[in-house]
């Protein structure tokens, strides 16, 4: 018997090997006030390969630019992998920080399409409101982050 199969062996249907975000004790990614992101070295690996909507992680970033709320603007993951397929992927959990309203949280699954190909994955929050003919009022970029990858 495998080393791997004595260790699924020796877990119990009872317990529990699922993990979920948890935005109090996991780290967040940081977007400062100079709009470059900062990955935690814990989360630069999103992903393993083929992944599909396990892995959720927050992002902390500056609540109002030039005074404008940004927390009530779409919010947007634009990412490319390594094979240059683009994607985009919409925040849908904006919440402003309860200690530091200056602050604002949003998440980002990472699905299937993220994962796809292993290797380096580039990405940018793209923060952007449009008026009722769709044209373009605000848009906010952070820097390019180039420090995540899927194995």
């Amino acid at each position: 018997m495998s080393l791997a199969d004595e260790l699924l062996n020796s877990l119990s249907d009872t317990e529990s090997t699922s993990r979920t975000a948890d935005p109090t004790t996991e780290p967040h990614i940081a977007i400062g006030d100079d709009r470059f992101i900062t990955v935690p070295n814990s989360l630069k690996r999103i992903a393993v390969q083929y992944d599909h909507d396990v892995e959720t992680v927050t992002f902390d970033c500056p609540r109002y630019w030039d005074g404008l709320d940004m927390s009530t603007l779409a919010i947007y993951i634009n990412y490319m992998r390594k094979d240059r397929v683009t994607g985009c992927y919409k925040a849908m959990n904006v919440v402003v920080d309860e200690i530091d309203p200056n602050i604002m949280h949003f998440d980002w699954t990472i699905s299937r399409n993220v994962s796809m190909v292993k290797g380096e994955i580039k990405f940018l929050v793209c923060i952007k409101k449009a008026d009722s003919e769709g044209n373009e009022v605000n848009h906010w970029n952070s820097e390019l982050n180039e420090e995540m990858y899927v194995s």
